[in-house]
């Protein structure tokens, strides 16, 4: 299952995050903010002091309930992404949030890269991609209820083995909340 996505711009800083599991703490803005800031450090650090001449810094760090998952650019851009220790396929995931991204933000002339991302197809197919592999089907023409203001998921409907899909919760980069916009 995957848990969240995270997007770190090459300063560090917070460009995009969104939470798919309900059972995660909830953190303010600049915890999101702090957090990404903090890997950005850790990731910097460990790529200076790794043995192995030439290391990109941190892949993967691995506790027994998740994985943080980091996948680096070649202009720097990290992507995090949090999920079960189960999980299968993770390469396959990171390349696949990352053909979105560009798809839908860098080859967007009004985006700039080191600014939140703000992009409801973005947002769609993120979706789209993190329930075809969580293993949820959707079941009607509108299926991400975008435009939905009350954030529920009434239209979407899980397999068996998946009793509900947790409720969307706020992008916090894309929304401006906490970055004094």
């Amino acid at each position: 299952m995957i848990f969240s996505i995270y997007i770190i711009n090459k300063a560090g800083g917070l460009v995009y995050n969104k939470d798919y599991s309900e059972g995660l703490s909830k953190l303010t803005s600049n915890e999101y903010l702090v957090l990404a800031g903090t890997f950005h450090g850790v990731h910097a650090i460990t790529s200076k002091i790794s043995p192995v001449p030439g290391s990109s810094g941190i892949e993967m760090l691995e506790t027994d309930t998740f994985r943080i998952h980091c996948f680096q650019t070649l202009t720097g851009t990290k992507f995090l992404l949090v999920a079960d220790p189960q999980q299968p396929s993770i390469d396959l995931i990171l390349k696949k949030i990352y053909e979105t991204y560009s798809d839908y933000t860098v080859k967007n002339p009004f985006q700039n890269p080191e600014m939140p991302i703000r992009s409801e197809q973005f947002d769609v197919h993120l979706l789209k991609m993190v329930k075809s592999f969580n293993g949820l089907v959707v079941n009607n023409s509108n299926p991400y209820n975008v435009g939905n203001s009350a954030g529920t998921n009434s239209s979407l409907q899980s397999q068996p083995h998946v009793s509900s899909l947790p409720p969307s919760l706020p992008n916090i980069a894309s929304s401006g909340q906490g970055l004094g916009f």
